[in-house]
């Protein structure tokens, strides 16, 4: 929930929005309350939304997962400012939004395991990383890395799908990138050719959704050959150690919507409300992705990927092979409750969408370390006959051996005698609680006897005790 803006207040609109606190539900109005996975209020800062919902995202794609991160609101309500393509000159550290938080640590993260690499002795990863940054204006998917674009051209950009359903674009000028000051750099550039336009709502409004994709790819050396046992790995030290490497590949969208919008309050005429109708239509196919993947009833039915540009180059993203983080931006205000009630609703139904998602590791990669298993089940089994728990009858049909069962079977009892001698050792202690118990009360009796008269019995009881003390001595 963004804070109020100053105009908001100076026209006196009231605040509709009350989150419950320590629990991530809003209620809007008197009576709507929606919950989800994470809610941020009004006071919330930039840095508790990206360490909360997208952190744990880039350090799965290290480990090959892909991920998308995409803010959904009505126009004005901080899209553009969570995400963090705005790019403002004097934006301070604290304001900066996710996308320029994850660059950051991506390549925090690269070199953070170049190091341990280095340290351990290790062959160092290999990483390559690749920007792409798209925009789709009135259905057309832009390219906004491509400085020659003419904008009354069609694009020549394509979009297809590859033999396991992920989504690639042909066409996209991809720029590799080094440094986080590079990757900042080509954002920079990417968004200052975004179209924007003044509306009534919004002195800044996007007029297209942004879509910036960082593809990682990384080649690293197996982590299972370094854990395991010396004996394994003597055959590969013999003939020269042989590593073997993984290539694992992810992709992270970074998905700036532009705002729904209702013609009405915008103000827009001629091009800016083609513009908005574009953006609606977009929003509505992406709203029909979202129900057909979250509502279990039409669970099977088809879902229309196709009625829009955004929800084919976001078919991997939802209800593919990603993990997804969807922000739904509002505004506080009452004079924007249906904006914000419908968002709400869409962000709830987004909620019901669970993907599958797979580690993208190259084919030879998958098929190693299936080797691998393979190998140190036939090592097991090996084993087995070598120590004669296995063995092959004369008919060819493999069992356990006699001697095998009838160990199991020693086991077993020796486990219950374990357990016996457990119970009487306890059995032992209480009987020896109790005379102790009882060897007290008989000499507190012989005392008070004594103190009626003579000390002659005392004298007996205390030899009586030492000549017990020697013999258990």
């Amino acid at each position: 929930i963004r804070p109020q803006l100053p105009r908001e207040k100076i026209e006196g609109c009231h605040i509709c929005t009350y989150v419950m606190p320590g629990e991530p539900q809003v209620i809007l109005g008197k009576d709507k309350a929606f919950t989800y996975d994470f809610v941020f209020d009004m006071d919330s800062q930039q840095d508790a939304i990206y360490s909360t919902c997208t952190e744990k995202l880039i350090e799965g794609c290290f480990e090959g997962y892909n991920a998308t991160v995409f803010a959904y609101g009505q126009t004005g309500s901080g899209k553009t400012y969570t995400m963090g393509t705005g790019f403002d000159v004097n934006i301070s550290e604290e304001e900066l939004g996710i996308i320029p938080r994850a660059v950051h640590h991506l390549f925090k993260g690269i070199e953070e395991r170049h190091q341990a690499a280095q340290e351990q002795g290790r062959p160092v990863p290999e990483f390559k990383i690749n920007a792409q940054f798209l925009e789709l204006y009135n259905e057309e998917v832009l390219d906004l890395f491509d400085s020659t674009r003419d904008m009354k051209q069609k694009s020549h950009i394509k979009i297809h799908e590859d033999a396991t359903g992920g989504i690639y674009t042909v066409g996209v000028t991809t720029r590799t990138v080094s440094s986080e000051a590079e990757m900042m750099q080509c954002l920079k550039l990417g968004a200052l050719s975004r179209t924007t336009a003044s509306t009534q709502m919004n002195v800044q409004s996007s007029r297209s959704h942004a879509i910036f994709t960082i593809h990682l790819c990384q080649v690293r050396v197996c982590a299972s050959d370094n854990q395991k046992s010396e004996n394994d790995n003597k055959v590969a030290n013999e003939n020269g150690e042989m590593d073997e490497y993984e290539t694992l590949t992810a992709k992270f969208h970074f998905v700036d919507l532009a705002g729904s919008e209702r013609l009405k309050r915008t103000g827009a005429t001629g091009d800016r409300a083609k513009e908005g109708i574009s953006i609606n239509c977009g929003l509505l196919a992406l709203g029909n992705v979202i129900s057909a993947l979250g509502d279990r009833s039409k669970r099977s039915s088809h879902v229309p990927y196709r009625d829009s540009k955004l929800t084919r180059l976001l078919q991997d993203s939802l209800g593919g092979n990603s993990q997804t983080v969807m922000i739904a931006c509002i505004s506080p205000s009452d004079r924007d409750f249906m904006e914000t009630l419908n968002t709400l609703k869409y962000a709830n139904r987004a909620r019901n969408i669970k993907n599958k998602v797979m580690v993208n590791q190259d084919k030879a990669s998958q098929q190693i370390s299936a080797l691998r298993t393979e190998i140190a089940r036939l090592q097991m089994e090996l084993m087995e006959y070598k120590t004669g728990k296995r063995m092959v009858g004369e008919d060819g049909i493999e069992s356990f051996s006699d001697m095998f069962h009838e160990n199991s079977m020693l086991h077993t009892e020796n486990s219950n005698l374990r357990v016996r001698v457990k119970a009487m050792q306890e059995t032992i202690d209480a009987q020896r609680g109790r005379l102790t118990q009882l060897l007290s009360d008989q000499a507190n009796q012989a005392l008070a006897r004594a103190g009626e008269g003579g000390t002659e019995e005392i004298g007996n009881m205390i030899q009586s005790y030492i000549k017990e003390i020697e013999d258990l001595r």
